[in-house]
């Protein structure tokens, strides 16, 4: 599996969000197997996203109707995208109360 980690400035966060969603079963035909959504706290309109994906999601963000999409949602220009492997995940235990 293999993530990649997308950063954008989008025209409006609603408007690129609704868009992202309509584009979730398009992603998915193509490799995407899941994807985190973040909005940056001081700039609501920066989108971060983590996705899981089967193979290479480089080509994939790269190509003509992926480009076509992301201008259609908003994105500004290209997204700043790094392609990633896993290595480890630790989340902190809370004492019970």
């Amino acid at each position: 599996m293999t993530y990649l980690l997308a950063k954008a400035p989008v025209e409006s966060f609603e408007e690129w969000k609704s868009a992202f969603d309509s584009f979730d079963p398009f992603r998915t035909e193509h490799g995407q197997q899941g994807y985190q959504v973040f909005q940056s706290a001081e700039e609501p309109n920066e989108v971060v996203v983590l996705f899981e994906w089967d193979d290479d999601p480089l080509s994939f963000f790269r190509s003509d109707e992926m480009r076509e999409r992301m201008a259609q949602a908003g994105v500004k220009g290209q997204p700043d995208m790094t392609a990633l492997n896993f290595v480890e995940q630790k989340s902190a235990s809370r004492p019970s109360a």
